[in-house]
């Protein structure tokens, strides 16, 4: 695979390898696409954490939100 880099994002990798933060580009990238992989996890916990939260405050005070939203809401939190 080819990626081309902006001068910026090259200029960071290479302040990164000179500080000695990183050995190398690949090692730069990959720690970047971890932490990419683990932001999408930490999202879709907290996404899930609100679906879950706005469900059970619905139920606990006897919420009526119509048929379209719960069910929304509800699709939501299977999906997630």
């Amino acid at each position: 695979m080819t990626v081309e880099l902006k001068p910026e994002q090259e200029r960071i990798i290479r302040e990164q390898i000179a500080r000695g933060t990183y050995k190398s580009v690949e090692e730069v990238l990959s720690t970047a696409l971890s932490k990419l992989d683990d932001e999408a996890r930490f999202e879709q916990r907290n996404r899930r954490e609100a679906v879950r939260r706005m469900l059970e405050f619905g139920e606990k005070h006897h919420l009526s939100l119509g048929e379209p939203i719960t069910r929304e809401l509800m699709h939501e939190g299977h999906r997630l």
